[in-house]
């Protein structure tokens, strides 16, 4: 990647942590443990809306 296309401007980068965040909550039987995995997937799933929002604006400079 280029400095100019980080891995923070890759939604698609973003949106594979929140599957794999998924995936491990889904092996969790401690409650707790699986609450947070998820929240971090929802996390991840923002991080990649906003670097959506910040790709979409380059596009449109």
């Amino acid at each position: 990647m280029t400095a100019s296309h980080s891995v923070l401007d890759d939604p698609k980068h973003w949106l594979e942590r929140a599957e794999e965040a998924r995936s491990i909550a889904d092996q969790l039987s401690d409650p707790e443990s699986r609450r947070m995995m998820l929240r971090i997937a929802e996390d991840y799933e923002r991080l990649a809306n906003h670097a959506r929002r910040r790709t979409s604006r380059t596009a449109q400079s």
